[in-house]
């Protein structure tokens, strides 16, 4: 029997009632830029040197261990999702509204807004916005793709607030990932099928999808939300949504390999360890939210329960070159960073003004502390990056230590 769902499922942004009007198709189209300053109802920042700073609009907030707030965006629409851009110098958000706009890292003020004409007569949340990943090989484009709820893919010349091209799929879309190396990108949505672009030919190139065999479980049955590729694999990547099962996928098989079964995902919960042997789940669910599990065997490793806080996780990612990870939800709409290891959690923020449904890793503020050759230091709480997340209609960014 197909795998049936057991609990009831995560929010979900509502679509737009004109978003039927759709088909698969590459145009282009240009866009002017639009003041949007009343949109924004309060900006604070902090600069690098000024730490532990108390705003108002924090006050709700519980901090536990070493938080540093480095701004709050209160506006007046709810954010979907947040992504930094390429040099790191602006951060990005996803509105319900079908606009995006880039507010800077150092000030706060809103630099770019992203919004077309087909945004505004079809307006459909954003529910992800991603760039190419950065490395030597890929120069800097200052360019965004950011999937709609309505089916759209477009892709943003920010620096100009130019739409370079739409492509248009016949779905609910819920989200993107990019390849780690080549110019590929995945999109997935609520038909359970993921699609590979090639992002330079702008076209698709195959499609992921359950063969729909009886007592076979080789797809997915339900909506997918979240997708992460192995990185020491050209091939290999998972998947993970409402039918309680994350699928392992090899883009030279025509259907999944084998699954992981029991986790509940309602956002981009899913990541690999650099390696690629093991992955961390955070789903959606009660109990048993965060686990880790062995990539090759597909094999429960453990079961982490860092606090007494039972979060329902919408999204979590291991922090690089570390033994921490980061992970955000709602009820108690609370984001952590945890210690894998030892399986506690090292900071905290609690009581946000929403859940929390995505967040992105920035930079490492500042040097890290000297320590005597004489202590030992446990804590890696130093090497997390700077963390920009959403929180209903609030973008905050923080960083620990």
């Amino acid at each position: 029997m197909d795998p049936q769902r057991k609990t009831m499922p995560g929010p979900m942004a509502q679509s737009s009632v004109k978003s039927a009007r759709k088909s698969f198709a590459v145009t282009n189209a240009y866009v002017k830029s639009n003041a949007v300053q009343k949109e924004i109802i309060s900006v604070h920042t902090s600069t690098p040197q000024v730490e532990q700073k108390s705003f108002k609009s924090e006050k709700s907030q519980i901090y536990q261990g070493e938080v540093n707030v480095l701004s709050i965006i209160d506006t007046t629409k709810e954010i979907m999702c947040c992504k930094y851009t390429e040099d790191m110098n602006d951060v990005a958000a996803g509105f319900t509204d079908g606009t995006i706009r880039l507010f800077d890292c150092n000030t706060g003020d809103c630099s770019h807004t992203l919004v077309d004409d087909e945004c505004r007569a079809y307006p459909g949340p954003v529910t992800a916005i991603k760039h190419r990943p950065v490395s030597k090989a890929h120069p800097i484009t200052n360019m965004l793709l950011a999937s709609y709820v309505n089916g759209c893919i477009k892709c943003w010349k920010y620096k100009y607030d130019q739409c370079l091209y739409t492509i248009r799929e016949k779905r609910q879309t819920l989200g993107l990932t990019y390849h780690p190396r080549y110019t590929k990108f995945i999109t997935y949505g609520d038909d359970a099928k993921l699609n590979m672009y090639d992002e330079e030919a702008q076209t698709q190139e195959r499609a992921f999808y359950s063969s729909q065999r009886k007592n076979i479980m080789d797809g997915h049955t339900s909506r997918i939300f979240a997708c992460a590729f192995n990185p020491k694999s050209h091939h290999e990547l998972i998947s993970g949504g409402w039918d309680n099962a994350v699928i392992c996928w090899d883009d030279r098989q025509p259907f999944a390999t084998r699954y992981f079964f029991g986790i509940h995902m309602c956002g981009e919960g899913l990541d690999f360890d650099k390696p690629g042997k093991q992955v961390l789940t955070c789903s959606w669910q009660d109990k048993e939210n965060i686990q880790v599990w062995d990539y090759g065997s597909c094999k429960l490793i453990e079961t982490i329960t860092p606090d007494t806080y039972q979060t329902k996780l919408y999204c979590g990612k291991f922090v690089p070159h570390t033994n921490l990870m980061v992970c955000g939800g709602s009820d108690t709409n609370l984001l952590r960073v945890v210690d894998v290891n030892m399986k506690i959690t090292e900071c905290s923020i609690r009581n946000n003004p929403g859940g929390i449904y995505a967040f992105d890793f920035g930079t490492i503020r500042r040097k890290p502390r000297k320590v005597p050759e004489t202590y030992k230091t446990i804590s890696e709480i130093h090497n997390v990056p700077r963390v920009a997340f959403v929180t209903g209609k609030r973008l905050q960014t923080v960083d620990f230590g």
